[in-house]
């Protein structure tokens, strides 16, 4: 057997071994050894392969997967495979963003042998094992290394991409690069093909025999380090928390702690503590849904309230917070004490400890006579105060909203703020409904922090915030979970990873409704301080980019099907209409557009 499909098909054994479920393939040549021995793997449904057309869209695709398969409570990570040189580079952006969600991602990067480094051989890079920047590991397997150096590194591989229950900046989950140099031949005689099959049915007969899961559930991960099985917390008077994107982690021992001890969660959209309507099936206790501590427009409280601001003495961190700067400062203040806690916290446990103050001397706002910073009625003035902020904002939106677009004033000034207001509903009426949503970037995901009624589960790439490969991402989190996703999106994130719109024919493409919010560049840039008066001049051409375009052409040629609607009802009766006639197989984009 050559050396090429030796250490290939070791990889295979070991990644299975590893408990690894799902593996992602762009199309090369000098990766084909990974292609024929772990694609009779899929056959036998050992694993389930996918297939795309470039690196990037499969490497984002497999971000999506892996953080679908751990909000589904099966924990796993997922491999991408890619040819040699370029090809490389091109995973980066989802593997920067794997680091810095903390999403299990194994970069399978076929190389030439080590002997061509530094020669101008073709497609190849002089030292491909470090082209990809923040792994948690990375190895270079030498062309014919033995099977068990090879495995010996590839649980390696696997256990450090998973990372360890104490979830620190250097243990969390996140991505690993396992180059491999392999040697011509590239392709299996007929012969070993068929040897390896026949070693695979009969792992896959043993493995139904004995019904193994290869898939990790969570309580499996780290396991074995008895040091990290349960989280200390102090709750002090003013304690709240804070909560950002886990990367698909549950947090329900945190919404427990905060329904008990009475505590104000100031959560972005995308954290799991965000959902203002919980079914009591998925709380510790029973009902039907468990009234909520989520503060509404927690920022603006922040910001607005100073005397609920100052009250605060403790802070627990969820996730990664990192959408807007009032939280950014309160988390920066070193007059707080701020406690993080594990993204994986359901699985480690809670150690509660109370430290109230006798005095009672730390008081919040929103009494004349003055709340103690703890209990109901402390929660209650975040709340409240929340849900007046909220309300007034939309009094004064309705106030401000004309009765006719482009009569008087700035025709443009009108349509912008036309579809701000339309775009505000739409997000509203999504958050509120049952369902998945992932939602990008940008404009997007601050619409939703205004959201008063949030039951939907909402998703986000929010490790390093940006607005590529959400499309793949979107579809990788559906075939993950298994379930419908709705990417809600703009339209300049949409153009970013318009190829993921490209599912090949024989693969799976997931369930997924795309809503794109196009206004016709980066609107958010005229909300930051780039649209001040005398920047006037460089907003539009070199940050809000118009670009003129919608995407219906662009919809047709790639296979999905498209409507376009101008007002918050008529895209909830699209939205309706498309509930009630469910086809898995369909792919639909709904553009929501400027009335003109």
């Amino acid at each position: 057997m050559s050396n090429s499909s030796a250490v290939a098909q070791q990889i295979a054994r070991s990644l299975v071994h590893a408990g690894v479920s799902d593996v992602v393939f762009a199309p090369g040549s000098r990766s084909a050894p990974l292609v024929y021995a772990l694609a009779p793997l899929a056959e036998a449904g050992l694993i389930r392969a996918h297939v795309r057309v470039d690196e990037r869209d499969a490497a984002f695709l497999a971000l999506g997967l892996s953080r679908g398969l751990r909000a589904r409570g099966r924990e796993s990570a997922v491999a991408v495979v890619t040819t040699s040189g370029s090809a490389v580079a091109n995973l980066h952006p989802a593997v920067l963003e794997a680091s810095y969600g903390h999403l299990p991602l194994l970069a399978l990067t076929a190389d030439r042998p080590a002997r061509l480094r530094g020669t101008g051989a073709n497609q190849t890079i002089d030292d491909q094992s470090q082209v990809l920047s923040d792994v948690r590991a990375r190895f270079d397997i030498p062309a014919g290394d033995t099977a068990e150096a090879v495995h010996r590194a590839m649980s390696d591989a696997v256990a450090a991409a998973l990372g360890s229950r104490s979830d620190t900046a250097a243990e969390a989950a996140g991505p690993v690069q396992f180059n491999v140099q392999f040697d011509t031949p590239l392709v299996p005689t007929p012969e070993e093909l068929d040897t390896w099959k026949s070693e695979i049915h009969g792992l896959a007969e043993t493995r139904v025999a004995n019904d193994e899961p290869r898939i990790k559930e969570p309580e499996d991960i780290g396991a074995g380090n008895d040091s990290q099985t349960s989280v200390e917390v102090t709750i002090t008077e003013g304690t709240v928390i804070v909560a950002g994107d886990a990367g698909g982690h549950s947090a329900e021992s945190l919404r427990a702690l905060a329904e008990v001890h009475h505590l104000p969660v100031l959560a972005e959209p995308s954290s799991p503590l965000a959902r203002t309507a919980v079914d009591s099936k998925e709380s510790s206790t029973s009902g039907s849904f468990e009234p909520s501590t989520v503060v509404p427009a927690h920022a603006r409280v922040l910001s607005d309230h100073p005397a609920l601001r100052e009250s605060i003495r403790t802070v627990i961190v969820h996730g990664k917070p990192t959408l807007t700067r009032p939280v950014a400062a309160l988390l920066a203040d070193e007059t707080v004490t701020v406690r993080r806690i594990p993204d994986n916290i359901d699985a480690l446990g809670l150690t509660v400890t109370e430290e109230k103050s006798v005095a009672g001397d730390v008081m919040a706002a929103g009494d004349a006579q003055g709340i103690a910073a703890s209990g109901p009625a402390w929660l209650c003035a975040w709340i409240d105060t929340g849900s007046s902020l909220v309300a007034a904002a939309r009094a004064e939106r309705c106030a401000k909203r004309p009765s006719e677009p482009g009569v008087g004033g700035n025709p443009g000034a009108t349509s912008a703020k036309e579809f701000q207001a339309t775009a505000r509903r739409v997000t509203e009426h999504l958050a509120a409904q049952d369902i998945t949503l992932f939602v990008a970037s940008s404009n997007s995901v601050r619409y939703l922090s205004d959201a008063a009624d949030i039951r939907a589960r909402i998703h986000a790439s929010r490790g390093l915030a940006g607005i590529d490969g959400l499309i793949s991402t979107a579809t990788g989190l559906s075939l993950g979970l298994g379930e419908p996703v709705i990417l809600l999106i703009g339209d300049i994130a949409m153009l970013h990873d318009i190829g993921g719109l490209l599912t090949p024919s024989a693969e799976e493409a997931g369930e997924v409704t795309i809503v794109v919010l196009n206004d016709d560049g980066g609107a958010i840039f005229s909300g930051l301080e780039h649209s001040q008066p005398h920047l006037e001049g460089f907003l539009e051409r070199y940050f809000t980019v118009p670009h003129g375009r919608g995407f219906a052409d662009l919809a047709a040629a790639y296979g999905w099907d498209h409507q376009q609607v101008t007002s918050a009802e008529e895209f909830e009766t699209t939205l309706s209409q498309i509930d009630a006639t469910r086809n898995v197989q369909a792919r639909r984009i709904i553009e929501v557009t400027v009335r003109r």
